[in-house]
């Protein structure tokens, strides 16, 4: 197991997890490219500006906190999605699933199910995967050496994320 930033946050944030953060900045000034979020970890928390209220006068002020779900880890930052309505866009949506569609897919892929997929694409920068599977596809993280493009996997359901309509998925063992 590696101790680098990014596999240290991963353990104590894993993907999916909600997590309390308070605005600490704005890199690029309000209105650009998003705000950083101090989660108290090794790596910063970062809000894209896709996410965050259209006019900059809505975004959150510095020093407010919230809550977050994690959805990836970088090598030098966490991405996160708001769950706080007050500080996301009116017509933010992480997914295009419907709600009904959402409800299928929760109940045929429960916590602990086994899924078969095979590998897309592979992004070594933040360790991850892309993978292919019968119900669509997802983003797999992974330590150690790749598998390469075509490679079929056998994944496990880690959790279901009721807020952005995702299956995060591991590598079976």
């Amino acid at each position: 197991m590696s101790d680098d930033l990014m596999s240290i946050a991963r353990r104590r944030f894993p993907c999916g997890t909600r997590v309390r953060g308070t605005v600490s900045g704005f890199p690029a000034g309000v209105g650009a490219a998003g705000a950083s979020i101090d989660l108290g970890g090794p790596l910063p928390g970062w809000v894209d500006l896709l996410l965050l209220p259209e006019e900059a006068a809505g975004w959150p002020p510095v020093g407010r906190s919230g809550f977050f779900e994690i959805l990836q880890h970088r090598d030098h930052e966490i991405r996160l999605f708001p769950l706080d309505a007050g500080m996301r866009s009116l017509r933010c949506r992480y997914s295009d699933i419907t709600g009904p569609e959402w409800a299928a897919l929760s109940a045929r892929r429960p916590v602990g199910s086994t899924v078969e997929a095979t590998v897309e694409h592979v992004y070594t920068g933040n360790r991850e995967y892309s993978v292919r599977y019968a119900d669509g596809w997802e983003t797999v993280e992974y330590d150690g050496v790749p598998l390469s493009p075509g490679t079929p996997v056998r994944l496990v359901v880690e959790r279901q994320s009721e807020w952005t309509r995702r299956l995060i998925l591991r590598l079976a063992s």
